[in-house]
């Protein structure tokens, strides 16, 4: 790529971070301008580009750079997480003993390094800046007080690059909850023969869309022996009393990964699978519940994964994406929420549905990720007749919900497709005075045919917006 090509790129980058600081821009465009902008990011990641776009990736997926940013120094192991709430923050560096630091991100303000200094003593933070501004502020702690305790060169399990990331965490920033627990840590035993090099220690996190032939590896070093688990026969999940099927994995990282089934007398929903990452002296109902959307290899929805008692995102990554493998299914998306919000509903598919599309703060999602709703849950015929374009399985239909009806725009291609499917990727309008069936029409006649359902989308929107 030649310096024309990427000046013309940092301009388009220019115009589109502008239009996405435009809040009244249509939610289709919003989406169009983020794929352009990763689009622009796989075509430009090189180590020399890396540093202009660094502040544009800092815009549109914040977590995901305060990550990658973390990696790249000496400090990664003593990094607590990226946060939003300086209150959430000060809590996470204070419940570790050691010296820690931490990244608080505000749009409006920039970033700002947290540093505990020494152990109990009060935290420190930089001014708001950019996040190089920040390092140099933590270096300058670090010749005062070497507060900080430089990583082991063979210790750390490094955090996702950034071509890693931008295909299995595509993380939305809005999220209240702690992401930021410390990356694992894998012991590297000392050699035998003083003059054999130490084993290099892989990256673990896979992509979350495994391909069929993908097979399990185990990075447990050879000679460690497996460390024995012991799964109760059964648990209680909320008033329900669940069998605990083992697993039988080796792998370190996902040994304590199991699988639960309802007793028979209460049957379990065809909707949902359910995994624990299991550990006795742990009150997993006060963990984060991660919720993933599992599609075949073609791309249909099959069921939701509801993955209970994970002590990290990190975590919750290793122990799906096992499972999807051994399954031959891949991920949609995956959200996260307290249990307290699923407990009582988790055996009713509307209100589980409804706590994952309107409580869960996103994780991850697939690249033109669109949420999944029930088939049952909408009146399949079309309210107004015209011609589709063709569909995949990857294309959503679109619905208008009124009062306690949810009907069908756009999606005869779509739902034809196949027979009997659980759930469509779909988009949701609300009825009201600027939207109503005689626009939607309008509109539709004012359109060439067959219609692209994306297209019958940004009409509306902007229709609406006018």
């Amino acid at each position: 790529m030649n310096a024309l090509e990427k000046a013309q790129l940092i301009k388009e980058l220019q115009q589109l971070t502008r239009q996405l600081e435009y809040k009244a821009l249509p939610l289709y465009e919003i989406a169009r301008s983020k794929k352009r902008i990763r689009d622009i990011f796989d075509l430009c990641d090189e180590p020399i580009f890396r540093a202009q776009i660094l502040a544009f990736k800092a815009r549109t997926q914040p977590e995901l750079v305060a990550y990658q940013f973390s990696e790249n120094t000496a400090y990664h192991l003593s990094f607590r997480g990226y946060f939003i709430e300086s209150q959430v923050l000060e809590k996470a560096l204070y419940a570790y003993p050691d010296s820690g630091w931490a990244l608080l991100h505000r749009p409006e303000h920039g970033w700002q390094l947290w540093l505990i200094p020494a152990p109990h003593s009060p935290a420190l933070h930089s001014p708001w800046a950019e996040l190089q501004q920040c390092y140099i502020w933590l270096l300058q702690q670090q010749q005062q007080s070497a507060c900080l305790k430089e990583d082991p060169p063979l210790l750390t399990v490094p955090a996702l690059s950034l071509n890693e990331a931008e295909s299995s965490l595509k993380v939305e920033e809005k999220s209240k909850y702690h992401r930021g627990q410390p990356r694992a840590i894998i012991q590297v035993p000392e050699s035998s023969h003083p003059n054999e090099p130490a084993t290099q220690v892989k990256t673990l996190l896979e992509d979350l869309n495994p391909h069929p032939e993908t097979e399990t590896i185990s990075h447990q070093e050879p000679g460690l022996a497996m460390e024995l688990i012991q799964f109760p026969a059964e648990i209680q999940i909320g008033s329900m009393i669940a069998q605990v099927r083992s697993l039988g994995l080796e792998e370190a990282n996902i040994q304590r990964l199991c699988a639960l089934e309802l007793a028979p007398d209460d049957g379990h929903p065809a909707y949902l699978d359910i995994a624990l990452y299991y550990a006795a002296e742990d009150n997993w109902q006060a963990r984060q519940v991660f919720v993933a959307e599992q599609l075949n290899l073609q791309g249909q929805f099959v069921k939701y994964l509801m993955l209970l008692g994970v002590p990290s995102q990190l975590q919750a990554h290793y122990c799906i994406q096992h499972w999807l493998a051994q399954h031959q299914r891949q991920a949609a998306a995956i959200k996260s929420l307290a249990w307290s919000a699923l407990a009582t509903s988790f055996l009713q598919v509307e209100l589980f549905s409804k706590a994952y599309l309107q409580q869960a703060e996103t994780v991850w999602t697939s690249p033109d990720y669109y949420p999944f709703i029930f088939a049952h849950l909408i009146q399949k015929q079309k309210f107004i007749s015209f011609k589709e374009a063709a569909a995949d399985f990857s294309t959503p239909i679109l619905l208008l919900q009124e009062h306690q009806k949810i009907r069908v725009i756009h999606g005869e291609a779509r739902m034809s497709l196949a027979e009997d499917e659980l759930a469509y990727p779909h988009l949701l309008l609300q009825r009201d005075k600027q939207l109503n069936w005689q626009n939607i029409h309008n509109i539709i006649l004012s359109m060439p045919q067959p219609i692209q359902v994306m297209d019958l989308y940004r009409e509306i929107q902007a229709q609406m917006i006018e």
